[in-house]
Formats: C-alpha cells, structure tokens, sequence
C-alpha cells in the first residue's frame, strides 16, 4: 500500500464514521445534504452498504419535512416509552439486558484512555451508537495524524486500537441492534442506515485486520509502513 492509497483509505473511514455517527443524531433539515455526502463516501469504500443509501435519499425526498423521520427516531432510540431498539451497547452486551453496565464502563476508559470524555453536551449514554461511531472517527484521526509525524509504531498502536473496539464493542453489537431497527422501523430511512452501519463496519473490520495481519507480522511490510509515514 502506496502513501496516497494509505491517506485515500483513511479519508474515506475518516468520513464514514463521521457521517454516520451524524446520521444517528436527532434529524435536522439538512439531513438530505448528509446522506448525500455519505452515499458518495460508501460507494468508493464500500459498496454494497452504498446501495442501501439510495432508499434512504428516496425516503427523505418523497416527504414534505423530516417530521415523520423525526417521529420514527424517537419511537427507536428516544422513548418515552420501551425503545424499538436501545441505541446502546450495554443493552446487546449485558446479559441483563441493562443499560450503563460493565461495558459501558469500559467504554468510558477507552474513552478516557484515549485523551477523551463524553462531551457535557451529549446527554447519552458514553456507548450510545453515535458516540461509539465518533471515537472511531477519533481513532483514525489519531492513526492519520501519527502516520503524518512519521510514527509507524504509533499508527499500528492506533489502528490495534480500532480493531479492539470493534471486536469488543461497536462490532460485537452492531449486527443485534441492525436487527431491531430493520424489524421496528417505520421508515425506510432507518432501515437502511441501519444496514448501511452493519455491512460498513463488518467490511472495515475485515479491511483493518488484513492491513495489521500485513503490517505486523511481517518486517519487511513494516519497513514499507515505515517508510510510508515518512512521505505523509
């Protein structure tokens, strides 16, 4: 992998995540323009979750306002009754099905461990799927920003970093809560960006754990990362 192959790569996780963890915020009227910007990143980084966002576009398009988007968002995720699907790690984790439990707690030192906290304006849980999907955004941020310092041991810490979070956290649920949303969704908007999350984040796990297979059992591979991140 090239420097400008490794940097587009980046970019492209680097605004997914980003897009999506938008995506799983209360709607707003400009809700169209972002998953505009998120169908043209997954059809070049992953494009079998690119064709579940054309339904998305024809949902928000074929109504006057994003009310009735607005109204399936609280039905899921908000309340104030039984949530259709708990946007929350804990509750697919747990096997008390409970929310803030060991997990989230364990989230929260990742958090921390990484130089971060909740922000106070974020009244959710720390393991709330948007806040998970934003430190994964941090995450390659970090790797980008190591790479560019010319830090191989620093990136293959960041990119260990995500594969771990996957694999204990937003991966380990992703599939279950995908599930609830598809079933209990009134929109298709929903039901496709549910999909859309699953089917990245499986592809970017599959993706982040072949660069490291690559990168870190093998010396000569290291050398070329190392050479790598001294031309970004």
């Amino acid at each position: 992998m090239n420097t400008q192959d490794f940097l587009e790569l980046e970019y492209l996780r680097l605004d997914a995540y980003r897009l999506l963890a938008d995506s799983y915020h209360r709607p707003e009227p400009s809700l169209l323009d972002g998953t505009g910007k998120l169908k043209s990143c997954m059809e070049r980084i992953c494009s079998e979750a690119g064709q579940y966002i054309s339904s998305m576009q024809s949902d928000i398009a074929g109504l006057a306002g994003v009310g009735t988007i607005e109204v399936d968002y609280a039905r899921l995720f908000v309340g104030p009754f039984n949530l259709m699907a708990p946007p929350y790690g804990s509750v697919y984790l747990e096997g008390e099905r409970q929310v803030m439990g060991a997990s989230t707690a364990d989230v929260q030192m990742r958090y921390r461990a990484a130089g971060l906290d909740v922000d106070t304006g974020f009244k959710d849980a720390p393991d709330h799927v948007a806040a998970e999907l934003e430190f994964m955004h941090f995450l390659i941020f970090k790797a980008m920003e190591a790479a560019g310092q010319g830090d191989a041991d620093q990136v293959i810490a960041c990119l260990t970093n995500q594969q771990s979070f996957l694999e204990i956290h937003l991966g380990a649920w992703i599939h279950e809560f995908a599930d609830n949303v598809v079933k209990n969704a009134a929109t298709s908007f929903y039901r496709n960006l549910a999909r859309t999350t699953e089917t990245f984040i499986r592809d970017d796990y599959h993706v982040l754990t072949s660069v490291l297979t690559a990168w870190s059992s093998n010396s000569e591979k290291f050398a070329e990362l190392e050479s790598l991140c001294g031309q970004c």
